[in-house]
């Protein structure tokens, strides 16, 4: 439970981006902590970076400590490969691996828009299913919601590969809050997105500051709340 949760909330924060170049985040590197009941459970780095070929490169790594650390071993590095097409930002190849010492998964999907399908060839649960203009990965989504409130929208839709099927995601606006983080007081956009069957509800807090970066993210799962809070920032 406590790694689903904080694995959640390192992934958590899609339609097509419409914004002007200028409004695409630059190169970035920021850290986060974990908390659970005002405890420390796990740390993690998200990095967007350009390659030399062009294309895009979004990267999230974590791992749990202290205590929590003590009952699960687990690491997350997961990844996403994009380019940008017209000002849109178009999945090519995305890479979730989960070392855990209980249930370690593996994803790897590949986009081929010639035929518009999403293939996870990842061997042991390999699939394919169609796609739209679009759709996105669950990493590069996270960049797109900060492209789309750079550029001032503030009504948001997703839809998302996720787990062998298109989801849709509908971030809903709460207004604005100043919140504490690791580099201090910021002010933010507070969203919320509730899961279908209601189970599950996230609330990310976007810093305009730093182009909208998520600086606090909340989930709340089976009676259990996690925070994800923002510690350091370069680039931004």
């Amino acid at each position: 439970m406590l790694r689903h949760l904080m694995m959640t909330l390192l992934i958590s924060i899609t339609a097509p981006i419409w914004a002007a170049d200028n409004h695409f985040p630059p190169n970035f590197t920021a850290n986060y902590t974990v908390y659970a009941k005002g405890i420390t459970v796990g740390e993690g780095t998200r990095r967007l970076s350009r390659l030399a070929d062009g294309r895009y490169y979004f990267e999230a790594q974590s791992h749990t400590v202290g205590v929590a650390a003590l009952f699960r071993d687990d690491t997350l590095e997961e990844k996403s490969i994009f380019e940008l097409i017209d000002n849109q930002a178009r999945p090519l190849e995305y890479v979730y691996n989960q070392s855990s010492s209980r249930k370690p998964k593996f994803v790897h999907i590949k986009f081929d828009w010639a035929n518009h399908l999403a293939k996870n060839i990842a061997p042991d649960k390999p699939w394919e299913i169609p796609i739209e203009n679009g759709t996105v990965d669950m990493m590069l989504y996270q960049v797109i919601l900060m492209q789309e409130l750079q550029a001032g929208k503030r009504d948001l839709q997703y839809r998302i590969v996720d787990k062998g099927e298109v989801k849709t995601y509908i971030p809903r606006y709460l207004g604005d809050e100043q919140i504490d983080t690791g580099i201090g007081k910021l002010q933010t956009l507070k969203y919320e997105r509730i899961s279908e069957n209601g189970k599950r509800k996230t609330t990310i807090w976007a810093a305009p500051k730093l182009h909208y970066l998520p600086v606090r993210v909340e989930h709340e799962e089976r009676g259990d709340t996690f925070s994800l809070v923002l510690d350091t920032v370069e680039g931004l």
